[in-house]
């Protein structure tokens, strides 16, 4: 198999794994653990989700739909790799040509590069920053 196909059957798994929301409708005070305060549930929120009594297919749909948006967001980014669809935040007007996934080697040149993973949070925060702007 190789690395593109590994790497989408893994973006299914973790969409899978993600989506299931049954712990967290019933017990909304741990469900966030995020490190973004936006994201971090009220009191009323938390309130809100221990009032409704969530049965089994109730979080079933509620986790297709979740799926579901999940699923399309990764559509749309690797969309966006392959230059078929257009990043909104940028700081030119040239065409986009898309972004090349490829894997990794032992080159020391590598060893100073900026992960993704890492850059996800800061990028946040930028992201708030133009939002709010507009």
């Amino acid at each position: 198999m190789d690395s593109q196909m590994s790497l989408l059957m893994e973006v299914h798994e973790l969409i899978k794994e993600y989506s299931k929301l049954g712990d967290s409708l019933s017990n909304p005070e741990n469900a966030i653990i995020g490190v973004e305060e936006e994201l971090k549930l009220t009191d009323e929120e938390v309130k809100a989700l221990k009032a409704n009594e969530f049965d089994f297919h109730s979080i079933c749909g509620i986790e297709k739909i979740v799926r579901d948006r999940m699923l399309s967001t990764f559509f749309h980014f690797f969309c966006i790799i392959d230059s078929v669809g257009d990043p909104k935040f940028r700081n030119d007007d040239t065409v986009w040509l898309g972004l090349k996934l490829e894997r990794r080697g032992l080159d020391e040149e590598r060893e100073h590069e900026e992960f993704l993973h890492d850059m996800l949070y800061e990028a946040f925060w930028k992201w708030q920053e133009i939002k709010s702007n507009t």
